[in-house]
């Protein structure tokens, strides 16, 4: 962790992992993706994370670890097509094997959010309340 920076949010703020950079956010809220998205993009230039290696995956999580534990909307979702994950913030399909908490996803209740913790992935409903996490290419 490299120091902070003040948006709507105040944001922690990662080292950078191949060209990017991650900021977690302490404002919890109703989550909403289009509505996160434009705050990382007004806040730090940037857009919901992406999950687009593993080694990302990796990363994130052990920032996130280090950051407060977690956990941080993704923005990872299968809101189109339950089970086909993709990258809201290009429409791209997620073409990775992710990384997942032990029984998840289970789509309990209409989860069609992805969240990130410390030792995994966790399928969330998209309005619950909580934090997020943007990415950068620096």
């Amino acid at each position: 962790m490299i120091g902070s920076v003040q948006g709507y949010a105040t944001y922690k703020v990662s080292s950078t992992f191949k060209g990017r950079r991650y900021f977690v956010s302490n404002q919890w809220e109703s989550f909403n993706l289009a509505k996160m998205n434009e705050r990382c993009k007004k806040d730090v230039g940037g857009f919901l994370v992406q999950l687009d290696h593993p080694q990302e995956q990796n990363f994130v999580s052990d920032f996130i670890y280090k950051a407060g534990w977690g956990p941080f909307f993704t923005g990872v979702t299968d809101e189109k097509s339950e089970g086909k994950y993709y990258q809201y913030n290009n429409n791209k399909p997620v073409e990775i094997r992710l990384n997942w908490k032990w029984f998840q996803p289970d789509n309990w209740y209409n989860e069609d959010c992805v969240e990130i913790w410390h030792d995994g992935l966790n399928d969330r409903r998209c309005g619950d309340r909580g934090r997020y996490i943007c990415e950068t290419y620096v």
